[in-house]
């Protein structure tokens, strides 16, 4: 099984500090999404990937360096499922708690720092629990609850490759 394929997400405009991962067997998932006024940059990479269809996009938490750009990218590929734990899934549908939650933090930089965020329509979020699994076809990723960060916050093992996300 091939291992995961790294996006640098370039977030701010810096190479390494955050990345989008390409999972995939029989189906497609890209794991994390940056936020999205680094959405180019993740475009770019799956492109250059020859990724022509995503069956899932996958979040660890919804902090907007992790899942600011999922909306986006769900706009892009209509077919794609969300998948967030069950806790950030109707902040990915409704995300202006989220946004104005960040702007107490970042106040005028948001747009900046962010470039906003779109929501998902609701039918296409995947809420997940502890121990949840995502079957892609050959290869399954499997969520844990890992609070800390984020209370909402899942690491997702990649049973094919032993990569945990």
């Amino acid at each position: 099984m091939t291992q995961p394929e790294t996006i640098d997400v370039k977030m701010h405009g810096h190479d390494g500090l955050t990345a989008a991962f390409l999972v995939t067997g029989g189906k497609t998932a890209l794991v994390e999404t940056g936020p999205k006024s680094s959405v180019e940059n993740v475009l770019r990479g799956l492109e250059s990937m020859r990724v022509e269809r995503l069956d899932y996009i996958v979040v660890t938490h919804v902090h907007l360096d992790h899942a600011g750009a999922a909306g986006t990218l769900a706009a892009r590929w209509p077919d794609a499922t969300v998948a967030v734990h069950e806790v950030g899934a109707p902040h990915l549908a409704d995300p202006s708690k989220l946004w104005s939650s960040a702007a107490r933090i970042y106040g005028d930089d948001m747009e900046r720092l962010w470039g906003g965020i779109d929501p998902v329509s609701h039918e296409r979020i995947l809420a997940l629990r502890d121990g949840d699994r995502i079957d892609l076809g050959g290869r399954v990723l499997q969520a844990f609850d890992t609070p800390g960060h984020a209370y909402h916050h899942h690491a997702f093992l990649d049973d094919a490759t032993g990569v945990l996300f």
